[in-house]
């Protein structure tokens, strides 16, 4: 399989950040449209950048970052369907509605340029792989810590959650081959190697046509992700999800139903029990009793014993358990 380093070419935008917005969202369509991914390189300013960075690195210093989770479920967002595992994926995440304390810069700069970006190419003059974008997710905030760490190659929405475009911002400074932690993206023909630049922006569709790995990383990496969604698949992505978590909770239901009646005709089984025994015990002397206990002892089918006594059916397993706590 031929791999492409992507740098500069007919995928990239160089100086984004000094280029008419309409332009860029028609260059953004065409490439998406076109060969599934994008990159605007210098996506804002120097300086935006860095107060970003800035931002991102004291997040970090917080401690706040958790490890980065595989999810199941629908809409991505099942907590229950999380889980961790290092060697799938390495980094540390935390994420970012805008509100927090400290990321007005990625608020009111990151985030705030990518929804403009992502708006003008979903407007009516543009078809942006015929969705309707509406909604996002929050922000996610990544650190891959070096030590080789990486994410193997995955799909961001293999099971159609409504997430239907996904943004990434990479804030690396000084980035060299060597460091590694390359974006590698999967096409049929040809993998394209995207590194993970300072100032770089890359989008690219999230379902089944873009398969793609982070490569192990040699040193600290920086990216902020969102997600946006396509509103007729995340309504039904939110249906489906509705109609398991209510067939989950009308199992449940069913099954405490049925274990609430199970407790009923015990107890109603054991009072019937403790009635019969007590018929039994008025019926018969305790010289009787200790006869049959002699009279059935040892022989494998006690029942058919007393039957031939012609004890009555009605009450055989009732004076059985009697004899049987006599002995």
């Amino acid at each position: 399989m031929i791999c492409t380093k992507v740098k500069e070419g007919p995928n990239s935008l160089s100086n984004a950040f000094q280029i008419d917005s309409a332009k860029i969202a028609d260059f953004v369509c065409y490439e998406l449209n076109k060969n599934g991914f994008c990159i605007l390189n210098d996506f804002l300013s120097v300086t935006a950048s860095e107060s970003i960075l800035h931002e991102v690195i004291t997040l970090d210093n917080t401690g706040i970052f958790k490890d980065g989770q595989l999810s199941g479920g629908l809409t991505s967002s099942e907590n229950a369907e999380k889980y961790s595992e290092k060697k799938i994926r390495g980094d540390r995440i935390t994420w970012v509605e805008g509100k927090e304390h400290n990321v007005n810069n990625i608020r009111e700069i990151y985030m705030s340029k990518v929804d403009d970006l992502v708006l003008q190419c979903n407007g009516t003059s543009r078809k942006l792989g015929g969705y309707d974008i509406q909604g996002r997710t929050k922000a996610m905030v990544a650190c891959y810590p070096g030590q080789q760490t990486g994410y193997i190659k995955h799909v961001d929405n293999p099971d159609g959650d409504g997430r239907c475009l996904t943004v990434l911002f990479y804030l690396n400074k000084g980035w060299t081959e060597e460091n590694g932690g390359k974006l590698r993206i999967f096409k049929t023909n040809r993998n394209y190697d995207v590194e993970p630049l300072f100032n770089r922006l890359v989008l690219f569709w999230s379902d089944m046509r873009t398969p793609h790995e982070v490569l192990p990383s040699n040193s600290i990496r920086y990216a902020i992700t969102m997600w946006y969604f396509d509103k007729e698949q995340r309504e039904h992505a939110k249906q489906l999800q509705k109609h398991k978590m209510m067939g989950e909770f009308g199992f449940e239901v069913m099954i405490k139903d049925l274990e609430s009646k199970k407790n009923e005709r015990d107890q109603a089984q054991k009072k019937l029990d403790e009635e019969s025994e007590r018929l039994v015990k008025s019926m018969m002397t305790d010289e009787d009793l200790d006869a049959m206990s002699e009279l059935i002892k040892g022989h494998d089918d006690p029942r058919a014993i007393l039957g031939m006594y012609g004890i009555s059916p009605s009450i055989l397993d009732a004076l059985l358990r009697v004899l049987s706590k006599r002995t």
